[in-house]
């Protein structure tokens, strides 16, 4: 498995160039409101397997390494909570919605996405939306993109509570 360094560095590239292998048709969970704001909560300094800092704040969260640009919540990306999760939705050029899903137990931050190279994920994604999944050939890559469209945040928490998501890695408070 790959260090949660690692892991947390691509779900931020990730978030930041809109070019996930899973996304959703719109933001999810359906229809709730978004927060204005981080809970003060998650507030702090986390720290990941590979010693580098994220700092978690009302607006949004930045990384000690330069190289990763700032997530801000506003328009284009959204916080929305759902089932003990913080769920980070990013809107991306081609409309499509990338999602990335943080639950926090004590001094640790848990993250999860949906992998599109998570067999037993795939097999929960195909079992709970049947109709509401499709694939994109992507050929230069020589993999599939999947486009996630539950109907109602019923179908959105069966994804969940199957093992539709895989986990990323986690972050550990710096201080509290």
């Amino acid at each position: 498995m790959k260090t949660s360094h690692t892991l947390w560095v691509c779900a931020v590239l990730l978030l930041g160039t809109a070019c996930s292998d899973v996304t959703f048709t719109e933001p999810v969970p359906l229809h709730r409101r978004n927060l204005p704001a981080f809970p003060k909560a998650w507030h702090g300094q986390w720290e990941d397997a590979g010693g580098d800092v994220y700092t978690i704040e009302a607006g949004g969260f930045n990384s000690s390494d330069a190289g990763i640009d700032p997530i801000l919540i506003g328009e284009g990306t959204l916080l929305r909570r759902f089932h003990g999760y913080l769920v980070l939705n990013q809107t991306s050029e081609n409309g499509r919605v990338e999602v990335l899903l943080a639950k926090r137990k004590k001094n640790r931050v848990f993250l999860y996405q949906f992998d599109a190279t998570d067999e037993k994920a795939i097999a929960v994604w195909k079992e709970v939306l049947a109709a509401e999944i499709s694939t994109i050939p992507v050929s230069d890559l020589e993999s599939e993109s999947y486009v996630l469209s539950p109907k109602n945040n019923a179908a959105f928490r069966q994804l969940i509570m199957k093992g539709g998501l895989t986990p990323m890695g986690e972050l550990v408070q710096i201080g509290s």
